[in-house]
């Protein structure tokens, strides 16, 4: 927030010229993922900053993670933790090639999505395993 409302403003992840969250804050990427504005116009709700969307995410994950497990939480999950990297690719390929910028906070929120999506993804190959093996035992 205080990088729109400061132009002095240096986020603490601010290292280096190439290590910079205030350069990934400031540009059209922050914002809709950089199409949402391009596609919807730039007023539109939901071309709403991307942490947002984060946090949106990380909500309904926790939330997934106190109800009962079973196969639609399960595949859920799976859904939600492969968007996610799909997202992560996308950013980061923003990033690196795009912006030629190392964010820090960025990285890491990669790096949690795919600590997120390891035991999601095995959830799910464990279910479809239970599932064939169920349709096994009844031919």
């Amino acid at each position: 927030v205080n990088v729109f409302e400061n132009p002095n403003y240096v986020a603490f992840c601010d290292l280096h010229q190439y290590i910079s969250c205030s350069k990934v804050l400031t540009s059209k990427y922050s914002q809709g993922f950089g199409v949402i504005g391009d596609i919807l116009g730039e007023k539109h709700f939901l071309n709403m900053p991307n942490c947002l969307y984060g946090i949106l995410y990380y909500l309904i994950y926790l939330t997934l993670d106190t109800v009962h497990q079973n196969p639609t939480v399960t595949k859920l999950k799976f859904t939600l933790s492969a968007s996610s990297l799909v997202m992560c690719l996308y950013l980061g390929y923003i990033l690196a090639f795009i912006l030629r910028d190392l964010c820090l906070v960025c990285f890491a929120t990669y790096m949690i999505n795919v600590c997120l999506a390891i035991p999601a993804f095995t959830n799910y190959y464990n279910l479809c395993q239970r599932q064939l093996s169920t349709k096994e035992k009844r031919k």
